[in-house]
């Protein structure tokens, strides 16, 4: 009779590979810019080679239902894995066990004091590689070097790290004992067949009553006694149980992972699973979509009539018009906006009729629009297009209203 790898290896590998993609992920670049950050004075999004601006973060909305589908989906079918695998309060738990005595063994002070200052180093990694993804490393260092981090960077990262220190220190998985809202629906989402750790119940006589399941479950619960809100599913238990099954000579997997109770049979095509994956599905297509469409849009285009310049007519009859233009140049690379008007029964033409701008540059100008044709008003469009070496084109377009006054 042989063991189980430990689940907890598993665990521990896919724990370090995201705490190391997440302090790792704002050293990436994509397109020139940080592959994923959040620059604030510029109120810039940038996403693996996209910059979104504001106006543009409308794509968040489908993601976020993504998000909720997908979190519904993976629960339903595998219950709280991301609880007990992905979540960054286990992950970072995980990282700082030393913090914990270890389960019946004498106390030894050392480890305690050890795990203080590795949590301590943890919060402060983790809460500067937090503020990464706001401002560059290489910025942050920088700053930081030069003792010039300033008010709020360094205060917010005093605050990120003390609640992070407190967290990994003393509270632990009581959070998820008795806070976490996502424990809460578990009730909600679970069903028969969804993925636990459990007690196998028809094995009971084996079980020895040696209590190991419960000394090194990290939300301090007992798995014997049924499916519980706080469980996390991270299969402590089930890892502490099969050795003393083995000494016993008894088979492993007394406790483990189950679809549903155990001896049920695994039935991962289910009426809520399938509709939870449609639902995903959707949006993923709607959030691609707009991604799609948010990254295409590297100019912005504001038109309004100046309040200041009523239409008149020129001595040679044109009519003036003047409009307060807005052009935005959210590409990466100088572009060359042309611009043109056109309005039912006029001749238009636009001064001035090309302006430059630089990668990022946003300018506000007096646009005048000379226009020949009968008196009267009519609803047109004024066309931008841009075009730049290394820039993508983009062509926007606003309506605008001419107007030509009566010859006096």
């Amino acid at each position: 009779m042989t063991g189980r790898r430990p689940i907890q290896a598993y665990r521990r590998a896919a724990g370090a590979a995201q705490a190391l993609l997440f302090l790792g992920l704002p050293f990436l670049r994509a397109g020139g810019e940080s592959a994923l950050r959040f620059d604030v004075p510029t109120l810039t999004l940038h996403v693996m080679g996209a910059s979104l601006a504001m106006s543009e973060l409308f794509v968040l909305l489908p993601a976020t239902f993504l998000a909720a589908a997908a979190l519904a989906l993976v629960t339903v079918a595998f219950g709280r894995v991301w609880c007990g695998w992905s979540c960054p309060q286990t992950v970072l738990g995980d990282l700082t066990r030393l913090v914990q005595p270890l389960p019946g063994r004498r106390r030894r002070p050392w480890r305690r004091a050890a795990g203080v200052a590795l949590a301590a180093a943890v919060a402060a990694l983790f809460s500067a590689a937090t503020l990464w993804y706001f401002v560059t490393p290489a910025d942050f260092a920088g700053r930081l070097a030069a003792g010039e981090l300033g008010p709020v960077l360094s205060g917010a990262w005093a605050a990120l790290g003390a609640t992070l220190f407190l967290d990994l220190t003393l509270v632990r998985g009581r959070f998820c004992a008795t806070t976490c809202p996502y424990a809460r629906l578990q009730g909600v989402l679970y069903d028969r067949h969804t993925l636990a750790v459990a007690y196998d119940e028809r094995r009971d006589a084996d079980c020895v009553d040696c209590g190991a399941c419960v000394r090194v479950c990290p939300t301090g619960i007992d798995i014997r006694d049924g499916l519980q809100m706080a469980c996390i599913a991270c299969a402590e238990c089930a890892d502490a149980c099969d050795p003393i099954m083995l000494k016993l000579r008894r088979a492993p997997k007394l406790i483990g992972y189950f679809y549903g109770p155990p001896g049920t049979p695994r039935r991962l095509r289910r009426p809520a699973v399938a509709a939870l994956a449609a639902a995903t599905l959707a949006a993923l297509v709607a959030t691609v979509a707009a991604g799609v469409s948010a990254a295409e849009a590297t100019l912005d285009l504001t038109v309004v009539p100046d309040a200041g310049f009523a239409p008149r007519r020129a001595a040679d009859g044109r009519a003036l018009n003047a409009y307060q233009l807005s052009l935005e140049n959210r590409a990466r690379a100088a572009v060359t906006v042309r611009l043109a008007a056109s309005a039912p029964g006029l001749e238009a033409e636009v001064r001035p009729g090309e302006v430059a701008l630089g990668p990022g540059e946003h300018r506000r100008l007096r646009l005048v629009i000379e226009a020949r044709g009968p008196a009267g008003s009519a609803t047109g469009t004024l066309t931008a297009g841009a075009a730049g070496e290394g820039a993508r084109p983009a062509t926007r377009s606003s309506p605008i209203r001419v107007v030509v006054p009566e010859v006096r």
